[in-house]
């Protein structure tokens, strides 16, 4: 079974900042696998009067803005990193991980005088918003990764994506990111949100950005891509023509989209994939996914914490051979499903599935209405060689390794 991951590497190499007075205080760096290393000075700055905005009784939102202080510090060496606050406050970061002696490269913010701050009450409220742009090119990616750290050194990282971003790209004008608190893997690190000490930011590879502010705002989007899946009064005829599906059909991409629905404890799955070159695939077993492919993963399991990036007996990964000769594996047994009713048909523009999955006989499971099940599925498109060329998903357009992690699924909304 393949590993799939996704690295962003970036580096950035700091300017001292002008002007900044000499009396601060040393604090040490912690990097992601718990060992030290010092970290330059930064200037001290006049203390900013407590703003009187609040979010639910929170009032310490500024991370910051447009100022250096002893709350902010960076690796030392400046050959790695060097950091800039220009006339206007705005902070130049420019690093670089890819020099000799960079093994950890990142900065911190401490805060509010290094106080520890309670978000706990609010964690599925507000995210972390940056303001940046872009120092040079146009770039979409920032290949950081961001960290929250209490008080007892216990940290949750979470890597970039592009939908974090609040646009298309990352230019000469001010655009936003927003990292929300939700997404970070508090409870697996057992970090303690009523006492948050810091936030730091490791990065990778080689880059330089511009941040005007750092702060903690209001959020109210869904973390996660949600689908309701109602009750068919009969169950559909699996022969791969979808013009019986009277089931909303759910955007991936490219023109592809998916459907389900479910009757007596078995999940039914329609999907019309747009493909130039359909039916390519001549791979065996497990290494379907390298050609035409649809896959799914799921939850068996309503109480499953969705966050948990580790399979549980009651997680599946399916995939189906979209090629002449068409079958169902399970990457979890390492095995072909025979039971499964699969059909395939051409379509105009590419081709169509259907696909009928028996809870109860497969994983001696049901599907119960008011419940939710993580799930995920993807479309492996390959290319005229017959490998894969794309792998489009559902929840996690931006981010590969759901066959790994639950918690870059969806919901289903069974209704």
């Amino acid at each position: 079974m393949r590993i799939l991951t996704a690295l962003f590497v970036s580096t950035v190499l700091f300017s001292q900042a002008q002007g900044l007075k000499e009396n601060v205080k040393d604090i040490q760096e912690v990097n992601v696998r718990g060992d030290r290393s010092s970290f330059k000075k930064i200037g001290l700055y006049d203390e900013e009067p407590a703003s009187s905005a609040s979010i639910k009784g929170f009032t310490q939102l500024s991370i910051f803005d447009n100022d250096l202080s002893d709350e902010v510090w960076c690796t030392k060496n400046n050959s790695c990193i060097q950091v800039n606050l220009n006339k206007d406050g705005v902070l130049n970061v420019g690093w670089n991980k890819d020099r000799d002696g960079c093994d950890w490269v990142g900065m911190g913010f401490g805060w509010d005088a290094w106080s520890s701050k309670d978000i706990g009450y609010i964690k599925d409220t507000i995210a972390i918003e940056l303001e940046v742009r872009s120092a040079g090119k146009p770039f979409s990616n920032i290949p950081w990764a961001f960290c929250i750290e209490d008080y007892a050194g216990k940290q949750a990282w979470l890597g970039y994506s592009k939908s974090f971003l609040l646009g298309s790209e990352i230019n000469s004008n001010w655009t936003k990111v927003q990292l929300p608190i939700g997404l970070f893997p508090i409870e697996e690190n057992d970090v303690d949100l009523t006492n948050v000490k810091q936030m730091m930011v490791q990065m990778f590879a080689a880059g330089q950005i511009e941040i005007n502010s750092i702060k903690i705002v209001p959020f109210s989007k869904k973390l996660k891509a949600e689908k309701t899946v109602l009750q068919a009064l009969k169950s559909p005829v699996i022969d791969g023509n979808l013009n019986d599906w009277t089931s909303e059909f759910s955007a991936i991409s490219d023109n592809s989209a998916f459907a389900l629905n479910y009757r007596q404890d078995t999940l039914f799955l329609a999907v019309k994939v747009n493909d130039d070159t359909p039916f390519i695939n001549d791979k065996k077993d497990g290494e379907l996914w390298n050609g035409d492919a649809v896959e799914i993963a799921f939850s068996t399991n309503a109480s499953a914490d969705v966050k948990r990036k580790f399979f549980l007996l009651s997680d599946q990964h399916f995939g189906v051979n979209c090629g002449k000769q068409p079958y169902v594996w399970d990457w979890k047994e390492n095995r072909k499903i025979d039971l499964l009713e699969c059909k395939t048909k051409l379509s105009d523009g590419g081709y169509e599935l259907e696909l009928a999955i028996p809870f109860k006989s497969l994983f001696n499971a049901t599907i119960s209405s008011e419940t939710k099940l993580g799930f995920e599925i993807a479309i492996d498109k390959s290319g005229s060689n017959g490998l894969r060329e794309k792998q489009m998903r559902w929840n996690s357009p931006d981010v590969e390794g759901f066959h790994l992690s639950p918690s870059k699924w969806g919901v289903l909304i069974i209704e």
